[in-house]
């Protein structure tokens, strides 16, 4: 289920007892990391069309995987391939060929959304390394 911040019940707006030094942020992620062992790691997922889905690992490098690390807030990666398992539902890009310079997957040059040439057997796994600016709560 999607929802924007103002679906959610609140007082109203305007209406709070909270000083500047309780404001609130949040990150939104069109990339997910699923199945590893860490946040840091994982089967990569994207967010296409109100739900997620896989990338496959044809001609995947490792300048994608730095731009999944990136977007991800860490640094560099090692890519693999399916090492984290299939995933179900959509694939949604194929033969991704980012540059490496590139802020998000979604601009990297692809075959297209929803066009492959896969099976989830292929979908693609990365591992990044350093620390990220993502915090991320249970």
């Amino acid at each position: 289920i999607l929802m924007t911040l103002d679906q959610c019940s609140f007082d109203g707006w305007g209406v709070h007892d909270c000083g500047h030094d309780e404001d609130a942020g949040v990150v939104c992620k069109s990339v997910r990391l699923m199945e590893g062992s860490s946040i840091k790691e994982g089967r990569v997922e994207i967010f296409h069309s109100g739900s997620w889905g896989t990338v496959c690992n044809d001609y995947f490098t490792q300048p994608d995987a730095n731009v999944i690390c990136r977007q991800m807030g860490y640094g560099t990666a090692r890519r693999q391939v399916a090492f984290f398992g299939s995933g179900t539902g959509d694939i949604w890009l194929d033969d991704v060929n980012c540059y490496g310079s590139e802020q998000t997957l979604e601009s990297c040059p692809h075959k297209g959304w929803g066009s492959h040439n896969c099976g989830h057997s292929e979908d693609v796994g990365v591992i990044c390394n350093g620390y990220g600016y993502i915090s991320q709560f249970v």
